[in-house]
């Protein structure tokens, strides 16, 4: 069973019991409460654990960085502002007292970085790999918040920055688009959104699936970054630049669908001094498909991370 198998097998499990409260809920990148007051919060949580989402040896304040930068990103996908993060850390056995103090103090100072202070949290030693799950609180922004399910047909698909080859660091140093995701909400009519974690193909066809549409990436229109072009170089194994922007993940840029008036103006004058790219559209079709340079059109099939393929 792989994730996206396992985690509409949990959404099944909730169907028919989803409380009155919950504005959105299990399938976005983060849930949406509605309090008694009238107001919302924005919930989500995250999970870094080694050898998987950072190697052995990677220093502590990179690690404690990461680890609340990718909660903050699951905010910054709905347009919402940060409030708070709690976390919770499993350290091994083998971990000494200076290296716990060093991830905790990097988690302190993320947190105070990104204007969300760390308010709690849990520690805990195990056999097992270290692991560092954050859950951060927020609160819909100005025009509310945007999900991944309102692609509307015609609408364009856009995306922030550069895309691939996050391995050669940039998925340790990444700054989570919270300040671009609310300037854009404000300037534009945002139909839906989510942060590139697993990659831009599966990205994509997360939005197109939530929101019962098809999408058309144009190969040629998805801005590549220097790490991807420099990764193809690399040698034998790698894969081409349109392969590492399409699939590597962890780039943790916003892909959002908006009307085509609002998506030139958006690429014109960019966001907060970051590159926004026309990259597609949403069709009316229940396909996906990405058109290769000359014209011919291809399935667009998930080739991004995936957890327990097994």
């Amino acid at each position: 069973m792989g994730e996206l198998e396992l985690i509409e097998y949990i959404r099944g499990l909730a169907s028919g019991h989803a409380p009155e409260w919950l504005q959105v809920g299990i399938g976005d990148d983060a849930a949406v409460i509605a309090l008694p007051s009238g107001d919302s919060i924005v919930l989500t949580t995250d999970m870094l654990v080694e050898g998987t989402h950072f190697e052995p040896g990677t220093p502590p304040r990179a690690i404690g960085r990461k680890a609340v930068a990718r909660a903050l990103s699951d905010i910054a996908a709905l347009a919402a502002r940060p409030l708070c993060v709690v976390a919770a850390v499993c350290f091994n056995k083998e971990c000494n007292r200076e290296f716990q103090r060093r991830i905790c103090k990097a988690v302190w100072e993320a947190s105070l970085q990104f204007a969300a202070p760390l308010v709690g949290g849990d520690v805990s030693e195990g056999e097992g790999p270290l692991s560092l799950t954050v859950t951060a609180v927020g609160l819909p922004g100005p025009k509310g918040v945007v999900t991944r399910a309102g692609a509307q047909a015609g609408d364009a698909v856009c995306v922030t920055g550069t895309l691939g080859g996050s391995l050669r660091g940039r998925h340790l140093s990444f700054t989570p688009r919270i300040a671009e995701a609310l300037d854009l909400a404000e300037r534009f009519e945002l139909h839906a959104m989510i942060d590139v974690s697993d990659g831009l193909s599966t990205d994509a066809l997360h939005i197109a699936q939530a929101s019962g549409r098809g999408i058309t990436l144009k190969a040629e229109a998805i801005p590549v970054s220097e790490d991807a072009l420099a990764l193809s170089r690399e040698g034998e194994g790698h894969e081409d630049p349109l392969r590492h922007a399409l699939n590597d993940g962890e780039d943790y840029e916003l892909v959002f669908c908006l009307p085509q008036r609002d998506a030139k103006a958006a690429a014109a004058s960019g966001v907060l001094g970051t590159l926004v790219s026309i990259i597609g559209a949403v069709t009316s079709e229940k396909d996906s498909f990405i058109v290769r340079p000359g014209g011919a059109r291809e399935p667009l099939r998930g080739g991004g991370w995936e957890h327990l393929t097994g």
